[in-house]
């Protein structure tokens, strides 16, 4: 019952959010003022959702989604240089990493880009997937996610 709740807010989330031009600071805001109206108390993290309001930017709790690697780049280089949280929950063989991103560096004649794990694990990004840079607003983390694998089709010339 508990997922079936979770999808239904993530539901009313989405129209909130896309059909009727609620930010998702705004969102959070009336979440919180919610609770204050309802004399709950604030937990740490909301308290200091309140306390950086006026500098806090839309800019900080946006969803990037079907990136590619060099735009990926970008933005997990932005998000790290300004002091902010990327978890890699990329898959590699054992599974779902799950590791907080230390660092990433992309080499474009070689056309790597390579992630440096907190644990000093490196993980690589490829051409031939999409990514997604999803905010969490409940742990003020970001994740990087694969979005889609895609190929390139090569024509075949039909002789017949």
């Amino acid at each position: 019952m508990k997922n079936k709740n979770i999808e239904i807010m993530g539901f009313k989330k989405f129209i909130k959010h896309y059909l009727l031009g609620e930010s998702v600071k705004e969102m959070e805001l009336n979440r919180i003022l919610d609770k204050v109206s309802k004399k709950q108390n604030l937990g740490d993290k909301e308290q200091k959702f309140l306390d950086l309001y006026n500098s806090t930017s839309e800019e900080d709790m946006k969803d990037y989604m079907y990136l590619s690697k060099s735009t990926t780049f970008n933005k997990i280089k932005n998000l790290l240089e300004r002091g902010k949280t990327v978890i890699c929950d990329l898959y590699d063989r054992n599974g779902k990493i799950g590791i907080k991103i230390k660092d990433i560096e992309n080499d474009f004649e070689n056309e790597i880009c390579v992630l440096t794990l907190k644990d000093g694990e490196k993980h690589n990004l490829h051409d031939k997937f999409l990514y997604n840079i999803i905010y969490d607003g409940r742990k003020d983390t970001y994740s990087l996610q694969v979005q889609d694998e895609y190929h390139e089709l090569i024509p075949v010339k039909n002789e017949d």
